[in-house]
């Protein structure tokens, strides 16, 4: 749309921010008519029977936490919350359509170790998950596979904050925050180093800071930029998360939230697909400046973050941000005739 040119790249020519439109086809008139029957009898009667399914789970959700808090022995505490929540987040995304999901380790090395298989990655609580991020699915997605802790990342200094999983899931409705407040400000290395300590799950990392549409990359935060940031005992683990869809897409930029979900029920099923590099090929924080001994070249850590992800993601990176994201969600707003909130 002309009026969003603004926030078209003028390198890749893309626009990250606007939602995927699917591409028109010529049909012939039964397809037509088969199409609409679907999408507007068929699909909202099983909308409203999945959000009420979704409904259960929230409710789920908190009853069991509730129970978890009359654990007393912290171990056993965190091994049920993990549980619970783990299998209601996977429950959560098979009502929604995603009955499979194309999780796969992959290298991205050609010719590699004469052909060895590639090995399983182990993600320990307190590693660093790095991912693009497309939806508030990322998220549910995430929590199934390793319920870990999320965080927000100031644009300024890289610095984070602890958010739950419910603030994660709404995150993207709204517009990304320019700076935390000073006094919920921590170092990564330091949610890292108690994420380690009480088996609270691996840490996931959104460099971009905002969702796109998947189309490309946003700009990523040189989130190791800063030396408190970095906690040799973890490991990064890069992963890309993509969302194939022939009709209405899972990947969500702009636009209200709850109407989304409900256009997403719509569909018979959704796709998600994700990528995860093999340990051997991520970077490593022992090689970092900070760490590396002087027989051997530091790498620059968000370079070869970004370089990987570019290649496992097979996308493009625009010269647009996070606070491009956050100006555009203004300006779209605005627009909008009787604008209400996106949560």
């Amino acid at each position: 749309m002309e009026k969003y040119s603004k926030w078209r790249d003028s390198g890749t020519g893309i626009q990250p921010f606007l939602q995927p439109v699917p591409a028109r086809t010529q049909q012939t008139v039964f397809k037509s008519v088969l199409g609409a029957v679907k999408s507007y009898v068929v699909g909202p009667v099983v909308s409203v029977v999945r959000l009420a399914s979704l409904a259960i789970t929230v409710v789920a959700d908190a009853v069991t936490n509730a129970l978890g808090t009359l654990l007393v022995v912290p171990s056993i505490k965190r091994k049920y919350s993990q549980c619970t929540r783990s299998v209601l987040a996977r429950l959560a995304l098979f009502i929604m359509g995603f009955h499979w999901i194309d999780a796969k380790t992959v290298g991205l090395q050609r010719g590699r170790r004469g052909g060895l298989k590639v090995r399983k990655v182990e993600v320990k609580s307190g590693d660093i998950v790095i991912a693009n991020h497309v939806s508030y699915i990322d998220v549910l997605w995430l929590v199934a596979k390793y319920n870990p802790v999320f965080v927000d990342i100031d644009n300024a200094s890289s610095m984070v904050q602890r958010v739950s999983m419910w603030t994660a899931l709404r995150a993207p409705a709204l517009q990304t925050p320019a700076l935390l407040q000073a006094s919920n400000a921590r170092t990564l290395k330091s949610v890292t180093e108690e994420a380690r300590i009480k088996k609270l799950g691996p840490v996931v990392v959104f460099p971009e800071n905002a969702t796109s549409n998947g189309r490309a990359l946003l700009q990523l935060l040189p989130m190791f930029e800063e030396p408190g940031n970095l906690d040799e005992k973890s490991q990064i683990h890069i992963m890309a998360i993509k969302y194939p869809a022939q009709s209405f897409s899972p990947a969500y930029s702009v636009g209200n939230q709850f109407w989304h979900l409900f256009v997403l029920c719509c569909q018979v099923y959704n796709s998600l697909v994700v990528r995860i590099l093999e340990q051997a090929e991520c970077p490593k924080i022992s090689e970092s400046a900070l760490f590396c001994n002087g027989d051997a070249d530091p790498v620059n850590l968000d370079e070869a973050v970004r370089d990987k992800l570019l290649q496992l993601a097979r996308l493009r990176m625009t010269k647009l941000s996070a606070m491009d994201k956050r100006d555009f969600l203004a300006f779209y707003n605005k627009r909008k005739t009787g604008y209400r909130s996106n949560i």
